[in-house]
């Protein structure tokens, strides 16, 4: 038998344990000195160190909902209250404060159901019985003849009965003010759908594609059309049309040519037809989309001004502004190089725009008089995440702006394979403009760093600082000598030893990402039957080529940074092959095709050393 060991206690367990001591000897001084907010600050401080799920937190959270009672923060003590019941369902003070802070809110049901609750799991606790008393109606205490037994003289009431009764009034009186609020909103939103006009239902039509949706009568232009684009999300530019009381199809470009469909739309064979049963009372507008290439856009009468809009020249071709669903002939080359841009800088133009738009209604459904308290404080946070993550975005992609101008101050271009009659080399770099780069990649870090700020987690930004480390060693790489055509520098160069560093950083960091990132889902089987080569050559050309993983865009970056890094280790006489086949590695880890691989392959410094020994 062996003997047992001592356990020996954890220092910083008995240290944690003393302060959380001290902590609420000092929250419940606070409290009772009626510095009720650092109270509530003290017993927060007090929680961290316990842990939010131990068996003690339940009554420190219901200590700090009752600070937040006594400031009138009802949101914070359902919060905090309903905390501590799911730590320990039967804390009576925890009950009590989200009864009071669900009285103060106007919810009867859910205070009288706590309330309940209370007195239930502690009969001899006052508040409790007090509470429950409260909601239930006093009855005067008949004698005979009908006579009344009650003292005519009320009994002298303590201080405490005193705060208590004022307090209950003054909960009372803040939850009519809040139903009074939500009403005057209702009230506010139904008069302003109102000046809308009645709603009515619109059938649009597009080819054989028909949608149905509903919009005020008065309806902007601009939002009508923007309805009818998330109807049809694949028609990038359309005309709408209505049939007029003549039979004959006119365009849809003002407000008040809607108002005209609708008018239309009651008249003709609805004429005389009851629309009782109808949404709105209206009969239904029928509208007609024809979609648009870019040579034949019409140009656009403006119905809003101007006589040529009260003559109606419907084919008209002198008016000199599009409609805003219409587009301008722009050049192929201008949207090449537009998508090019976005590429280059890795930039998604839209996914701020939607998370901006994800976060706003959020905010909107939050504030709806329907929602509760603790359903709007979680949409809210919702809502916050998407600000929080827009956030991050607007400066990562404010962070890739400057990253782009320093590759354009520093990149020559890349020299072409030996095969095609270029000089040897492979990606060319200068450093004519040092000093720029030096502060571009500066500010770009900045902004990397801010975003991370902004949201910890974000994995895009990580990654921009490891791909910064890399542009870094190339700028160090071109200093030293290292990137052009010529004698190759002495070793321990000063420049040469500084990118040396800055590419092992590089690759150390594309190694914590990978390491974070979560697992590429696995793909599914391929069909078992085999097809035709041709047929199966027709359809990889028809299919668009499939995006990488973020796991994959990582695999690559860390493959190029390898790849040069060799290369410099090659022309300085050091060892290279290593890092070479790790690359290639990597290259194959991220799916890179193999014939992509071995071109990058023939213009190593390296390999083309070898070769011409």
């Amino acid at each position: 038998m062996g003997k047992a060991k001592m356990q020996v206690p954890d220092d910083d367990d008995a240290v944690f344990a003393q302060r959380a001591v001290e902590l609420k000897d000092e929250a419940q001084k606070l409290k009772d000195g009626r510095h009720f907010a650092k109270a509530a600050s003290a017993y927060q401080q007090c929680i961290e160190l316990v842990g939010a799920s131990a068996p003690s937190a339940a009554d420190l959270f219901a200590a700090k909902a009752q600070c937040h009672l006594s400031l009138r923060h009802w949101a914070d003590v359902v919060a905090d209250a309903t905390r501590a019941l799911k730590i320990a369902p039967k804390n009576v003070d925890a009950l009590v404060s989200r009864a009071r802070a669900y009285q103060a809110t106007g919810q009867e049901k859910k205070a009288k159901a706590d309330a309940a609750a209370a007195a239930a799991s502690d009969g001899a606790h006052e508040a409790a019985k007090a509470l429950l008393e409260s909601f239930e109606p006093k009855k005067p205490i008949a004698g005979l003849g009908g006579m009344s037994l009650d003292k005519p003289s009320k009994p002298t009431k303590s201080k405490a009965d005193q705060q208590a009764e004022q307090e209950d009034e003054l909960r009372k009186k803040q939850a009519a003010l809040i139903l009074k609020q939500r009403q005057e909103a209702e009230a506010r939103r139904q008069a302003q759908q109102r000046s809308w006009g009645p709603p009515v239902t619109v059938k649009a039509v597009a080819g054989a594609d028909v949608r149905t949706f509903v919009v005020p009568t008065m309806i902007a232009h601009k939002d009508l059309m923007s309805a009818l684009q998330k109807k049809f999300p694949d028609v990038s530019a359309f005309t709408v049309r209505y049939s007029g009381p003549d039979g004959v199809l006119k365009p849809i470009s003002t407000r008040h040519d809607f108002a005209a469909a609708v008018a239309a739309a009651q008249g003709g064979e609805n004429k005389g037809k009851p629309a009782a049963n109808l949404y709105g009372g209206l009969h239904p507008v029928r509208l007609i989309i024809s979609e648009l290439t870019r040579l034949d856009a019409p140009a656009c009468e403006d119905g809003a001004t101007g006589a040529e809009a009260a003559e109606g020249a419907e084919g008209s071709t002198s008016g000199q502004q599009l409609a805003p669903n219409e587009v301008v002939e722009i050049d192929e080359w201008i949207l090449d190089f537009a998508a090019l841009f976005r590429e280059h800088l890795g930039i998604d133009a839209e996914a701020h725009l939607d998370l901006h738009a994800e976060g706003l209604d959020k905010c909107n459904h939050a504030l709806e008089p329907q929602v509760s308290i603790e359903d709007a404080d979680a949409v809210l946070d919702e809502a916050a995440e998407k600000f929080q993550e827009a956030a991050a975005l607007a400066l990562f992609n404010w962070g890739n702006v400057h990253m782009c101008a320093a590759r354009k101050a520093m990149d020559g271009g890349r020299d072409p394979p030996l095969e095609e009659g270029g000089p040897p080399g492979a990606a060319v770099a200068t450093a004519d403009d040092r000093d720029e780069v030096v502060d571009r990649l500066d500010e770009a870090k900045g902004r990397y760093e801010a975003a991370l700020v902004v949201k910890p987690d974000f994995h895009d930004a990580t990654v921009a600082l490891a791909q910064r480390r890399y542009e870094r060693a190339r700028l160090l790489c071109a200093a030293a000598g290292l990137s052009g055509a010529g004698e190759s520098p002495a070793e321990g160069n000063e420049d040469s030893d500084e990118a040396e560093a800055e590419f092992s950083g590089a690759c150390a960091d594309f190694d914590a990402v990978l390491a974070i990132l979560p697992e590429d889902p696995p793909k599914p089987p391929e069909p078992a039957e085999k097809k035709e080569p041709e047929q199966e050559k027709k359809e990889g050309e028809e299919e668009e080529a499939e995006q990488p993983s973020m796991r994959a865009q990582v695999q690559v970056m860390w493959g190029n940074t390898l790849f040069e890094q060799s290369q410099m280790r090659a022309r300085l006489g050091k060892e290279w092959r290593p890092l070479l086949d790790v690359a290639v590695e990597k290259f194959k880890g991220a799916g890179c095709a193999e014939a992509d691989i071995e071109q990058a392959l023939k213009v190593h410094r390296g390999v083309r050393a070898e070769k011409e020994a």
